[in-house]
Formats: structure tokens, sequence, C-alpha cells
């Protein structure tokens, strides 16, 4: 009986199995963690560009048409003046 185990170091046995399973599942997790995060930042970075770019164009279109607004407004006061003065 020199080969039979007491109950103690089958619990140790035990846990050393189950702590080394358990451990390599961890070490894979972390690694398929790893390798997600740079395509996430990416990712981020990409959209971060696009919708800067799309606020670029609305704020360039904003200006332009405050510029046609007040040409517009300014020709419309040269008319009156100009109909003004032909009275």
């Amino acid at each position: 009986m020199a080969d039979s185990q007491t109950g103690d170091d089958v619990l140790v046995n035990v846990g050393e199995s189950v702590g080394s399973a358990l451990g390599k599942i961890v070490a894979t997790a972390n690694k398929a963690v790893a390798a997600v995060r740079p395509a996430e930042k990416k990712a981020k970075r990409k959209v971060k560009r696009a919708t800067k770019k799309v606020k670029a164009r609305v704020a360039k279109g904003r200006a332009k048409a405050r510029k046609v607004v007040k040409k517009a407004k300014k020709a419309v006061a040269r008319a009156k003046r100009k109909v003004k003065r032909k009275r």
C-alpha cells in the first residue's frame, strides 16, 4: 500500500489540476483580449476621424450658408437703395 494516497494528498492533487486548468483558461482569455484590443483601438480612431470630418463639413456648410445669406441681404439692401434713388 505504498502507492495509496491519503485523503489530503488526493485533495492537493485535485486542487493543483483544477488550478492549472483554470490558469490555462485565464491565460487563453487574456491572450484573446490582448489580440482584440488593437483592432478595437483602430476602430475607435476611425470613428473619431470620421466624426471630425463630418463635423468639419457641417461647419463649412454653415459658414457658406451664412455667407450666402449675408450676400443676399446686401444685394437686397442695394436694390432697395437703387429703387429709392430712381423715385
